[in-house]
């Protein structure tokens, strides 16, 4: 799915669609809890008109975040998510899992890029396609179902072997970030 609009619809349509590669190993290195994203944030993807909420906080050995629709696009609902944050090569990672009931059994991980300038964090998500064509290519282990807009890849790699990835022209390529890809978040104010 090429352009992933990360507003409070979108996330729910994206953990409900399995568009979004999964990981079975979380990134890991550095801080599991990024000091600098823990509060309060709002945001929109670029080109987006709606708003959303974005809480985060240090929980246990991670972070918890729960996205929250002032505009009801999600019936009141609050997407919560937990995880840890990791550094890999001087690029910041949030690997991300949904916590809920109705998740009908065990889900992997999500993992975006984010990065922190001028008091604002952007958030890149991952691009489907090019994650099952490194799988395809031998560049990640894992498995992929479904094809076109329905691709859903599955990764098995370690840690290590994903770091080593996103490492490469490739990997990085990997995170999309066309119009409307690109997540904004500026902290909110009291």
């Amino acid at each position: 799915m090429r352009a992933v609009k990360l507003t409070i619809s979108a996330l729910l349509a994206l953990l409900v669609t399995a568009c979004i590669p999964e990981f079975a190993n979380p990134l890991t290195g550095g801080n599991p809890a990024d000091p600098a994203i823990i509060g309060a944030w709002t945001g929109k993807a670029s080109g987006d008109k709606d708003d959303m909420l974005v809480d985060i906080t240090a929980a246990g050995d991670g972070v918890s975040v729960v996205v929250r629709d002032p505009e009801g696009a999600t019936g009141g609902k609050d997407l919560t998510f937990k995880g840890t944050t990791a550094e890999a090569g001087g690029v910041r990672y949030a690997n991300l899992t949904p916590v809920g009931e109705d998740l009908g059994g065990e889900v992997g991980f999500m993992i975006f890029r984010y990065e922190l300038k001028d008091g604002k964090i952007s958030v890149w998500a991952l691009d489907a396609t090019a994650i099952a064509a490194a799988i395809d290519k031998g560049l990640l282990k894992g498995t992929t179902t479904g094809s076109g807009t329905d691709t859903s890849p599955k990764i098995t790699a370690s840690s290590d072997e994903i770091a080593a990835f996103f490492a490469t022209p490739d990997g990085q390529a990997a995170f999309a970030s066309g119009t409307g890809d690109i997540l904004v978040l500026t902290r909110a104010t009291p």
